[in-house]
């Protein structure tokens, strides 16, 4: 009889054991600190961790968008849910009113069980007054006992690599590292690892769609474990669909492009082409990525043969381009009625790095530039010891595209100099010339 009762006594005491691990906020949701919210805790079950937290998280967003009545279509939320566990910048991006604030992970027998305690908006209340919580002190992280996928026979079995491209490593917590440093460090080699097979740059690496990344901290031996993966096929799908996407937004580019060199706007039409290039460049790295993880792609199904002839388009318009807008700059600069050609070369040098080329026919010229300055004693400042000549300069700016006067002006400028009048004039005009090249250079580019 004693027997039975220190079996059930000690039952009992397991069942206390364990139920302490949950936080109190799974069993009783904490009050919130005002009325313009309050607490919502959702469970989900997946048989990862992100699995069971995206489905907690949807259920959140679900029940918050039908209770508020907000117009967002499940096909967001489920889209938002699975590109990544950044909750609070998913919801902020679809204006639904959910701050997530804690959650308590249970591995049981074949799965994971995640809640997730979250702050929304009361009715009618669309912009919540979230407040900071700090009672998630009672959650107890599963340290103690390892994921199911630290286990290599489990991973081969529920992450085939014919169907996942994954990454496995562990390492340990390096001096003056910190835990969380370390895990970045691991979840990024997993990462590399999963996809060390992939034809691809490092560029287009950081970019993959669909990877699933988490780690784990064994307290014990002070080892840290990270897993990377991704499912093959709904990796090849998303790319597919992303490759699409930036061959229709390089398509509008090049058509943009061709439009604003048609109407003389070169500069413009010069970022509108980078533009391009880039999303063409995107194509090509994601369908380096297809073929690798899917050798059986057909061309078509990447758009091969659209992203060659948009690729083609650009460089042509590209080599229209590189040389940037062709400008033309004149007209007449003196110092006392003699000729000083130095000031527009200072004005060309001034401007040249915003890649624009220059030309001496008037007619062709993109943008044109004329320029007529004079000079005039302005004083002399007598000192005991020297003599301080000043002079004031004036320079009177036009600045035309296509034969329409876009601009006109003047700028003045004094010089000083202690030797005579003449260097006096050229110091005025080097600080007018930078002047009216800042003047030049906003306007072109704008």
């Amino acid at each position: 009889m004693k027997k039975i009762l220190f079996l059930l006594l000690l039952a009992i005491s397991q069942v206390a054991i364990c139920a302490q691990e949950a936080p109190q906020w799974v069993q009783k949701k904490p009050k919130p600190a005002n009325d313009t919210y309050l607490y919502v805790v959702e469970r989900g079950v997946g048989a990862t961790e992100m699995e069971a937290r995206n489905r907690a998280m949807g259920l959140v967003y679900r029940n918050t968008i039908e209770r508020l009545a907000l117009p967002i279509n499940l096909a967001s939320i489920n889209e938002a849910i699975n590109n990544g566990s950044n909750y609070g910048d998913n919801a902020e991006v679809m204006n639904i009113p959910v701050n997530k604030v804690c959650e308590y992970i249970q591995q049981e027998a074949t799965q994971y069980a995640v809640y997730v305690l979250c702050q929304v908006a009361q009715y009618g209340n669309r912009e919540a007054r979230f407040t900071a919580f700090t009672q998630c002190n009672s959650f107890v992280e599963k340290q103690d006992v390892a994921p199911f996928w630290c286990n290599d026979t489990w991973r081969a079995t529920n992450y085939p690599r014919e169907q996942y491209v994954q990454g496995f490593v562990v390492g340990s917590k390096q001096a003056g590292e910190s835990i969380e440093q370390t895990y970045q460090r691991l979840k990024e080699q997993a990462q590399a690892e999963a996809l060390q097979n992939i034809i691809a740059t490092q560029n287009a690496i950081k970019d993959i769609p669909n990877l699933s990344v988490e780690s784990w901290h064994n307290p014990q031996t002070n080892e840290v474990f990270a897993f990377a993966w991704a499912k093959k096929e709904d990796l090849v799908r998303t790319l597919k669909k992303q490759i699409i996407s930036h061959i229709t937004r390089a398509e509008m580019a090049i058509e943009e492009a061709e439009d604003l060199l048609a109407e003389g706007e070169k500069s413009a039409a010069r970022k509108a082409i980078a533009k391009a290039i880039e999303h063409l460049q995107q194509v090509e790295e994601q369908q380096k990525v297809v073929q690798s993880v899917d050798s059986s792609t057909e061309m078509e199904d990447i758009a091969f043969a659209e992203s060659k002839a948009l690729k083609q388009r650009a460089t042509a318009l590209y080599q229209q381009l590189k040389h940037g807008v062709s400008v033309y700059i004149g007209g007449e600069i003196t110092i006392f009625d003699k000729l000083y050609p130095t000031f527009i070369q200072q004005i060309k040098q001034e401007i040249s790095p915003m890649g624009c080329t220059f030309t001496t026919n008037e007619v062709e010229a993109d943008w044109v530039i004329r320029l007529q300055g004079t000079t005039q004693e302005y004083n002399t400042m007598q000192k005991s010891s020297y003599s301080a000549f000043v002079v004031m300069a004036d320079v009177a700016i036009e600045i035309a595209k296509k034969g329409q006067i876009i601009y006109s002006g003047n700028v003045s400028q004094k010089g000083v100099h202690t030797i005579n009048t003449e260097q006096a004039a050229k110091e005025a005009y080097t600080d007018a010339s930078k002047e009216i090249a800042a003047q030049i250079s906003e306007i072109i580019n704008n």
